[in-house]
């Protein structure tokens, strides 16, 4: 199975618009490999590759396998790779475009499962910063908390703003998802049931909290860790997309064949194909 490309064809005469993807993630860079020293700008709309955060690296899986929208099967031998953890590991990243919370509204998702049985132990969150290196101010911070789903605008941590409890399962897959807009940020975890009819409109948030407007979010820190690191225990994190509309930020994600295609703006017309083989 392949990842999503994006072909795009600009209109150099159009005016520039805001993307309706910002960026995306597949981790697919070979099996074993710690994304702090890996220097390939893969995805698409990065400004460079991964860069450290001041603990280990994330390290993609050994198996050449990535999550999938679907319970069954949970990973897919598909010559790809997702990125895994059981202890405290982390990477940042910066967007090639901000977005504007004071005029736009921002999405985050991307696939996640326990890994060796460690729902109960496995820690995971992305922060979002106002600042390039994931600098600055922290304002949307969303995860996994053993089996607790959170998100908070203003703390980062785990565990922290609204939660709720037993959102995270063993042997499941989910897409985590969040949703910022100028005055809360909301999350969910979707079970991964492989049907496009799951994600053609926003799920209910089971998430909410009140945050600071009036910011851009620039950056995006993703960490991990675990309440027992010496438990092998942890989680797997595939398919990551910002985007600032729900449409972008889930095209794609539940069709094993090629896809329909998502309008990306910035000028032209973007197609995004996700194919599996």
């Amino acid at each position: 199975m392949k990842k999503p490309y994006i072909i795009a064809l600009f209109l150099t005469t159009s005016p520039l618009s805001q993307a309706a993807l910002i960026s995306y993630e597949g981790f697919d860079y070979g099996t074993g490999v710690n994304l702090t020293t890996e220097t390939a700008n893969n995805g698409t709309g990065w400004t460079a590759a991964w860069a450290t955060t001041g603990v280990s690296g994330l390290t993609t899986s050994s198996n050449s396998q990535s999550l999938y929208f679907s319970q069954s099967p949970a990973l897919t031998s598909d010559g790809s790779t997702h990125v895994w953890s059981e202890s405290s590991k982390g990477n940042e990243r910066d967007f090639t475009t901000s977005v504007d919370l004071g005029t736009e509204t921002f999405y985050f998702t991307a696939l996640v499962r326990d890994y060796g049985g460690g729902a109960g132990v496995a820690q995971m969150r992305a922060n979002f910063f106002d600042g390039a290196g994931a600098s600055g101010n922290m304002r949307a911070n969303i995860g996994i908390d053993g089996g607790t789903l959170f998100v908070d605008g203003n703390t980062a941590g785990y565990g922290v703003g609204g939660t709720l409890a037993s959102a995270f399962a063993t042997n499941t897959t989910y897409l985590l998802a969040m949703k910022r807009t100028g005055a809360s940020i909301f999350g969910a975890l979707i079970p991964a049931d492989g049907s496009a009819g799951t994600l053609a409109a926003e799920p209910v948030w089971q998430v909410q909290d009140n945050v600071v407007t009036g910011v851009d979010l620039t950056s995006i820190r993703l960490l991990t860790n675990s309440t027992n690191a010496s438990s092998g225990a942890g989680i797997r994190i595939d398919e990551l997309r910002v985007a600032t509309d729900w449409d972008s930020a889930v095209a794609g994600i539940a069709v094993p064949e090629p896809s329909s295609a998502a309008l990306i703006g910035l000028g032209g017309l973007a197609m995004i194909l996700r194919r599996r083989k």
